[in-house]
């Protein structure tokens, strides 16, 4: 996968890896390129954009649990359905931007073409026709873009349920970055599943590799709840049960893994002390400014962690 681009998320992502690309940069220059990628929780996907546009990367196996994510990054790897992509999400920027001087009409229009979106997706089948899919991949880009700061959070039923965002002018997309991450997608292998039933948890793997992993975090507080991701959501047993499958992975000496997660006393017990006597496992802190907040108060900088089996070279690190 040779390249020389930049290509940026097409999707806004709380928890996205953006801030720490550099890091992961320097750890990818540890291994030797180009190598196998593996990422089991892909989200928003900074880190293998990054990596793909570098051309460090032989070959990628990404995925997620959430249906409505697989769905568009699949309709932007094919290159009829991106376009009817385009097309559709160019309608919805341009209905929602001629309200935007009327907040309550525009909330108003959110809400119906919100439940519009959950409608037909309760219908929703692999085996529809390209034109179907992309058609529901150009609304979960609008509802990305125009609900509030990316947020993606679904009920019990299935049906996102995330209000509207700040009512100023949306661009929904660049075109000539879409075309470019939908040419990165078609090359990749994409599935749609629980991590653990995905390579690396699933199967061999390629020697030469990096395994990235980003799940749903660990709250910092008792009070904070734990990430309501999908329908089934990402609980205490949940985490317990990867910190298990994450021992089993760093046993195996040609992984090259890399984790990350809030750095709290619960991450740090499951994930770094139930580890202590690997002698690959390198952990380190490092400072994040958090950006989920609606208001600028709610904002500032919390300690994350960060693992991996090798050890990892940057300034922002330090070795815990």
């Amino acid at each position: 996968m040779e390249k020389s681009i930049n290509l940026v998320p097409p999707l806004k992502w709380v928890g996205g890896k953006r801030k720490i690309i550099e890091i992961i940069i320097s750890a990818a220059n540890e291994i030797e390129t180009p190598f196998t990628y593996y990422e089991p929780f892909f989200g928003g996907g900074a880190i293998f954009f990054s990596l793909y546009s570098r051309g460090l990367l032989k070959n990628a196996y990404l995925n997620d649990v959430v249906p409505q994510v697989v769905n568009f990054y699949n309709v932007l790897s094919e290159q009829n359905a991106r376009n009817i992509l385009k097309k559709e999400a160019k309608k919805f920027e341009r209905k929602f931007n001629n309200l935007n001087k009327d907040v309550t009409k525009r909330k108003n229009e959110y809400i119906k073409f919100r439940e519009d979106f959950n409608d037909n997706w309760e219908s929703f089948n692999s085996k529809l026709n390209f034109e179907s899919r992309a058609k529901l991949g150009a609304q979960f880009l609008a509802l990305n873009k125009i609900g509030f700061n990316g947020m993606f959070r679904v009920n019990s039923k299935g049906r996102f349920n995330i209000p509207m965002g700040s009512p100023v002018k949306k661009r929904l997309f660049d075109e000539d970055n879409l075309d470019e991450v939908g040419d990165a997608l078609s090359k990749v292998s994409f599935t749609c599943d629980d991590y653990s039933n995905v390579k690396p948890f699933k199967g061999n793997v390629n020697k030469n590799n990096l395994i990235f992993l980003d799940p749903p975090y660990i709250p910092n507080s008792q009070t904070a709840y734990f990430t309501d991701y999908s329908v089934e959501g990402f609980n205490k047993d949940s985490h317990i049960k990867l910190s298990n499958d994450f021992s089993k992975l760093i046993e195996n000496n040609n992984n090259n893994v890399i984790f990350t997660n809030n750095f709290n006393k619960i991450s740090l017990d499951l994930f770094v002390d139930k580890n202590k006597k690997n002698k690959r496992l390198n952990a380190y802190k490092f400072n994040i400014t958090k950006t989920i907040s609606a208001k600028n108060s709610g904002r500032g900088n919390t300690e994350e962690l960060l693992i991996s089996t090798f050890p990892i070279q940057h300034e922002r690190l330090e070795k815990i």
